[in-house]
């Protein structure tokens, strides 16, 4: 197996070589004797130079201020009033990083083909500056040429301590070369090491008051006119319980009161702070790690603040920067023998493995889904299960030993920590002993087993590409034989074990745990998404088991954003159609007649909401027929999930498209066919199974005739409840209102933390009406569905579940430990000898004497691209294709304009200067956005996956908040992240999406620090302690449903979809049904009275004043938009489209959508002051 660590080493340096220096020591480099600096022609003279000395780079045409941005020291002004010193004119050439001769005979490469690929970018619909960018450019003038840069540390100081300040720099001299041939003089600097070491004993910091050290530079003898430089190192000294808290600065005061030269500048600035027979201790704040002055910690409720404090003690600050990052030498548990002030920060985040190994023969403990399929492997599957759950109890028995070894201020936390775990075990093994005495159960279980086995084989097929003929369609590829790979069918741990902890509280709709909500959180890649389509699986089986003509949906699945919710469509269709093929093929006939399905319920922008229309299915597919290469694709699926024959526009259609307006010929359009009104699914290939029609529905007319087993949509779209009455088909009600099957009994939250603010509370405002529509009454005791959350980054969840669910009962899986990185069902990766394996690595640019984010991005991007040109050709793929994050669309165009003119002369400048054959050229640009087109999504991420080998990778992604989830590329290692996002949380998501695959392709991730943004220093400032407690530090969530700007807008809404999906079509808002509303306003007042207590008036004034106006207008129809429903006396109109002059204001506005809370205004011009006199 090829591996790229070292690949990734080289990467991390090229970035120091370009932005810190001095540059990368090439073998072909030319020596030059600086006591006679002559060289013989103009060979020499197209060499890169060094020193023949000192072997030191020097540079050829260009001032080091120009070269270098990152961990540079100016002389601080001498004069009183501290004003700027004029500084000599920085260019040499005009452009950083060229020579005069440079830019004379290398005239700019034209390339038309780019011309027009940027100029497609640049076209893609939406603005580019959306104002979501919260934080102001400050003018920080003096911070621009920064002088100093400090650490500060907390130190026990005995007797005869002193910690010792050593600091390694760089300054360039100017100096003269001259060409033996033609007599050309060229101008050149030459780097000359500078060497600083102050001591500090215990007895000059044993002082209240700041005290401050001078100390010159001790150099070697290659430092010529000495007494050029002035350097002090400043000791601040504080007591604080007991220690000293000391601030360590080193200042250049090398400056005049006149002008300087570069000479006089420090680069490569930095130092270390050694303890010699002192200690370290941790720095003395209530914030631990906090990254922007605030206490996260207090935000939190107390239990929870306990569990962090617990779970990360060993993760402690010891230096906080100042101008610079610190960095320190501990691992956790670790004392700590030096400090360094770093300009150029790097952590690696351990990587989080779901592998557990059996303590005595370290052997991977594996449970197979094979036996657990099969009734006749019982055994085995009783061996496995029961090694999964032996290990887990000798686990917990191990830690709760541990806990009379904890500080006393941890034991509460621990204690909690380990009664969660023994729950949880116990659960485990309640399901387990279910699944022994249940028939139905047992039978349910084994099926879901061999349904998963099933989905791991088909969704990792390649593609089979579909070929349009004359005489039909052809699969260009054999049909796979349905042979599962030795190395898949495997469960990891945490997922069998969740499935076990959860399938009691599923079966029996009774059960304690019922209303439990359980919520997964494992890190990004973890696989999540496996654990509960495991849970949803046994779920379905389990309902038809128990009545197969109970064919209604069983299970609701949604997401927050469009692209990851038609991806795990894609994903949960494999295990549709594997069930499906059991149900057909099962001797026994106990699952019913009815096919197992899956819906997709989105907006109309992603999908066909009808059948006939302008924009429903059938005209789509005319369309898609005529034009497949331009016309929008909605019907989702890209390829069979059985056998992964290629379905939708192949790419033949795509590029024989005409061009200039010809008419093209309509053509077939594989895997979507009309019958009647209708267009259907169907696999193109002949062999397939599923080749007269798939299990899956994508249009909502299919969906509500025929309620499908599973649906996944967007949360967003439970907004349409009160205009679509149809949609009480999905919770077993008839068109009479009356039920006719059961209704869904499990609902799964993907990405649980995006439920939060206004879209967290609009959500939890419907999810009343959700719950109730979803309560079976068919038992003389109610029962409500079962709940199952994932996520990978949350805060305070007790307090979101409340407010989203209103349930007080809330069960994290697997539950923590006591440590961060263990909690047995995922550990930090360590090979045999227990050193911690590859991560992520987080490197951090700060770069105030750039100047600007515009060009701090123009080196780093160019050092990346450059430096992955240069590796070894195996080496190249996973660095190849630099995922930009980017926190706005007015950011993302700043970057797209760098990479068209920019970023490509910088990459000619480093070619030239360095003498190099070969320029990195930018052929593939590509955004990943919500403004590109739901089709095209897919084809991006395929974009994405394609190898550097292919000659047809991508250079450059610049990408938004779209890859926060759902973007899960193998391939992908290097990441640029643009400015500090808004959120922890989404800083975890994003950055997750490059080093997936850890062992052979370590992440990368490079985040650039805006230099005139104060939270954006302060992370920098705090980077070690940021990167090492970065799950600690997610923000905590705000979800209130009952607010006054919600209930404005939407709790009408809710009144309004709960009366119409219960009742028949036949009702009419007029006469005004009291007794309706009085149910459903009881219903949400007892909502009201779990979530929010303090509320319960102000909703009740809401309440009563909607009452008010539905009785005064007496309106005869529901809607009252101009397409539908009565204009002048409807109930309800589509919030935010403007009425007719002629319609009274007697209507609600009731919103289609759950974002935007806040009211948008919109400028209409009147005429009612036009008349003279007003």
């Amino acid at each position: 197996m090829t591996t790229f660590h070292q690949s990734r080493e080289d990467m991390h340096q090229g970035l120091v070589h370009e932005l810190v220096g001095p540059g990368p020591r090439r073998p072909e480099r030319f020596p030059i004797d600086l006591k006679q600096p002559v060289i013989p022609d103009e060979d020499a003279a197209d060499k890169v130079w060094f020193d023949a000395e000192t072997g030191e780079e020097i540079l050829k045409g260009i001032r080091p201020t120009n070269r270098y941005g990152v961990g540079v020291l100016y002389p601080a002004p001498k004069n009183s009033e501290g004003q700027h010193i004029e500084r000599e004119d920085p260019k040499v050439d005009g452009t950083p990083g060229l020579t005069v001769s440079d830019e004379l005979s290398n005239p700019s490469i034209p390339d038309k083909e780019m011309e027009e690929h940027f100029k497609k970018l640049s076209m893609v619909g939406g603005s580019i500056d959306d104002g979501t960018d919260d934080d102001l450019d400050l003018s920080l003038a003096n911070e621009f040429s920064p002088s100093s840069l400090g650490v500060s540390v907390n130190a026990d100081l005995p007797d005869g301590a002193q910690l010792i300040v050593r600091a390694e720099m760089g300054r360039y001299e100017a100096l003269e070369v001259t060409q033996r041939r033609g007599g050309y003089k060229y101008q050149c600097w030459v780097r000359r090491p500078v060497t600083v070491t102050a001591v500090f004993t215990a007895e000059d910091l044993r002082v209240e008051e700041g005290r401050r050290r001078k100390v010159k530079p001790t150099t070697g003898p290659e430092l010529l006119n000495e007494g050029l430089l002035s350097i002090d190192v400043d000791a601040f000294s504080r007591t604080i319980d007991g220690n000293h808290l000391i601030t360590l600065v080193l200042t250049n005061r090398s400056g005049t009161t006149g002008r300087w030269s570069d000479d006089r500048i420090l680069f490569q600035a930095g130092f270390d702070v050694i303890a010699e027979g002192a200690a370290f201790t941790p720095y003395p704040e209530l914030r631990t790690g906090g990254a922007e002055n605030e206490d996260r910690h207090e935000l939190a409720p107390a239990e929870e603040a306990e569990s962090t404090a617990l779970l990360y003690r060993r993760h402690q600050t010891f230096a906080l920067g100042h101008g610079c990052a610190a960095d320190w030498d501990k691992e956790p548990g670790e004392t700590v023998s030096w400090v360094r002030a770093e300009c150029l920060p790097s952590y690696e985040a351990p990587s989080i493995t779901p592998t557990i190994l059996l303590p005595k023969t370290k052997r991977e403990l594996t449970v197979d889904m094979r036996p657990l399929a099969d009734h006749e492997r019982q055994k085995e599957a009783d061996e496995q299960v029961g090694q999964l759950l032996k290990g887990y109890a000798d686990w917990i028995k191990r830690k709760r030993g541990e806990i009379g070894d904890l500080p006393e201020r941890h034991r509460a936390a621990a204690e909690r920590h380990m009664e969660n775990c023994e729950a949880a075990l116990g659960r485990m093994r309640q399901g387990w002993q279910r699944v022994h005495t249940d028939p139905e159960v047992a039978t349910a279980f084994r099926l879901a087993n061999q349904a998963m086995l099933d989905q791991q084989a088909r969704a990792a097929l390649a593609p089979r590409p579909t070929v349009v003929e004359p005489v039909g369609l052809r699969i260009d590829a054999p049909f796979p034989s349905g042979e599962v790979p030795a190395d898949r069918g495997k469960w990891r741990p945490f997922q069998i074990a969740f499935l076990l902890s959860v399938l009691v509280s599923i079966a029996d709709r009774h059960d304690e745990d019922r209303e439990l909500v359980d919520l997964i959180f494992f890190p990004t890649g973890g696989g999540k998404t496996e654990a509960y389509l495991g849970a949803a699986s046994f779920a379905m089986f389990l309902r038809r088991l128990r009545d197969p003509g109970d064919t209604g949906t069983d299970v609701l699945m949604r997401y927050t954003l469009r692209l990851l919710t038609a991806q795990q469509f894609l994903r949960a269709s494999s295990l549709i159609c594997a069930m499906e093929r059991i149900r057909d093929r099962r001797r026994e006939h106990d699952l019913g007649v009815d096919s197992f399905s899956i819906g997709v319920w989105l907006g109309g922008a992603t999908t066909p909401n009808r059948h006939d229309g302008q924009y429903g299915s059938v005209k789509l597919h005319q369309r898609l027929c005529k034009e497949p290469a331009t016309a929008a694709n909605k019907f989702l699926l890209t390829r069979c999930p059985w056998c992964a024959a290629s379905m939708g526009p192949t790419e033949a259609q795509r590029k024989a498209a005409p061009r200039g307006g010809a008419r093209h010929q309509p053509t077939v359009i594989p895997g979507y066919v009309k019958e009647g009104n209708k267009v259907v699914l169907k696999c193109p290939d002949r062999q397939c199974p599923f080749r007269d029609g798939l299990p899956l529905l994508v249009v909502d007319d299919d969906i509500y005739e025929s309620p499908p087993s599973m649906v996944i949509g967007t949360v967003d779209k439970f907004a349409m409840l009160a205009w679509r009455p149809e949609a009480r088909a999905l919770f077993g009600l008839g068109p009479d209102g009356n039920r006719r099957t059961s209704p869904p009994a499990l609902i799964i939250q993907d990405e649980f933390h995006l439920i939060s603010g206004p879209l967290g509370s609009m959500v939890g405002l419907y999810e009343g009406i959700v719950e109730a529509l979803c309560t079976d009454h068919s038992q003389e005791r109610a029962s409500k569905p079962k709940i199952v959350s994932s996520t990978a980054t949350i805060r305070n969840y007790r307090e979101q579940t409340q407010a989203v669910y209103a349930r007080q009962r809330v069960a994290l899986f697997p539950p923590p430990g006591l440590e961060a990185s263990d909690s047995y069902f995922s550990t930090w990766a360590r090979d045999k000898a227990g050193q911690l394996l590859p991560g992520r690595r987080y490197v951090g640019v700060h770069a105030p004497t750039l100047g600007s984010m515009q060009t701090l991005q123009v080196r780093a991007k160019s050092a990346l691209l450059h430096t992955a040109a240069n590796l070894d050709e195996e080496q190249r793929d996973p660095w190849w294709t630099n995922l930009c994050f980017l926190n706005s669309f007015r950011e993302l165009g700043n970057s797209l304009s760098l990479l068209q003119s920019d970023i490509p002369d910088y990459l000619r400048g480093i070619r030239r200067r360095e003498r190099l054959d070969t320029v990195r050229y930018l052929r593939n640009v590509m955004e990943l956005t919500g403004r590109r087109r739901n089709d095209e999504i897919p084809r991006a991420i395929d974009e994405l996956s394609t190898a550097y080998d292919s000659g047809q990778a991508v250079d450059v992604c610049l990408a938004s908040n779209i890859i926060e989830v759902g973007v899960d590329i193998d391939r992908l290692s290097l990441m640029t992240v643009v400015g500090q996002p808004k959120t922890t949380a989404q800083y975890i998501q994003v950055t997750g999406r490059v080093g997936r695959k850890w062992l052979e392709r370590p992440g990368l991730v490079v985040m650039l620090y805006g230099a005139a943004k104060p939270r954006d220093r302060s992370h920098f400032e705090r980077f070690r302690s940021y990167h090492e407690r970065l799950y600690a530090q997610v923000e905590p969530t705000s979800v209130t449903p009952f607010a006054k700007p919600v209930t404005r807008r939407a709790l009408h809404a809710a009144v309004i979809a709960h009366i119409r999906l219960t009742q028949p079509d036949s009702l009419k808002p007029f006469p005004y049904p009291e007794h309706l509303v009085r149910k459903t306003t009881a219903l949400l007042q007892e909502r009201v009275d779990a979530v929010d207590p303090e509320e319960h008036e102000a909703v009740r004034a809401e309440l009563e004043r909607a009452k008010e106006e539905w009785r005064a207008w007496q309106p005869t129809d529901w809607e009252a938009n101009p397409y539908g429903g009565d204009p002048l006396n409807g109930l309800m109109r589509y919030a935010g489209k403007p009425a007719p002059d002629s319609a009274p204001n007697r209507y609600w506005e009731v919103p289609t959508s759950m974002r935007d809370v806040d009211t948008e205004c919109r400028i209409t011009i009147t005429q009612d002051y036009h008349q003279e006199g007003q």
